[in-house]
């Protein structure tokens, strides 16, 4: 039996449909659920702009991280390719991975879900999801497919793949 769900969100209209998904089964199960996100570090501007909604993200953003940014940018390429320090991107990342959980533990909480924590891990997809399913006891994870076009997908395969394989509890995929 299904005793504790980790669902992964990256922010994205896919990953939305996952949380969805596992606020429904943690609510009708009446089990614990955790939001997982893996920090970005090193993902390209392309990636950020793709993974959450943009302008708002990026205004949220700027202001939490206190950035010392004389116009805010309109989307995350602006805000990553700008006079940002390093440190100051690691500050923006941070901030944006912590928004991204809430609001999907938010979202879960509207649905019904009783007992929903976050969490926030840096590292690879993959290797992030299942580090934190093990560390939360996780017997059922739920994550997005995101489509990353065949050739891409058969060279390096998709983070939904590695997980289902590498798991050792139940994977949902949701599309």
């Amino acid at each position: 039996m299904i005793s504790n769900i980790l669902v992964a969100t990256d922010g994205s209209e896919t990953a939305g449909r996952a949380v969805e998904l596992a606020a429904n089964l943690a609510a009708r199960l009446d089990v614990p659920m955790t939001v997982g996100h893996v920090l970005q570090h090193g993902a390209r501007a392309e990636e950020l702009n793709r993974m959450a909604e943009a302008e708002h993200m990026v205004r949220y953003t700027a202001t939490e991280a206190r950035l010392d940014i004389a116009d805010i940018p309109s989307n995350m390429d602006a805000l990553f390719t700008g006079t940002l320090s390093g440190a100051d991107k690691e500050r923006a990342l941070a901030v944006m991975g912590e928004e991204i959980a809430a609001r999907a533990a938010r979202r879960a909480k509207e649905i019904g879900a009783k007992d929903v924590s976050t969490r926030v891990v840096n590292g690879d997809y993959d290797e992030g999801i299942l580090e934190m399913a093990k560390d939360v006891g996780a017997d059922m994870i739920v994550v997005g497919q995101r489509g990353l076009g065949k050739l891409r997908r058969i060279v390096q395969g998709s983070v939904s793949q590695k997980v289902n394989q590498q798991a050792e509890c139940t994977v949902v995929t949701v599309r």
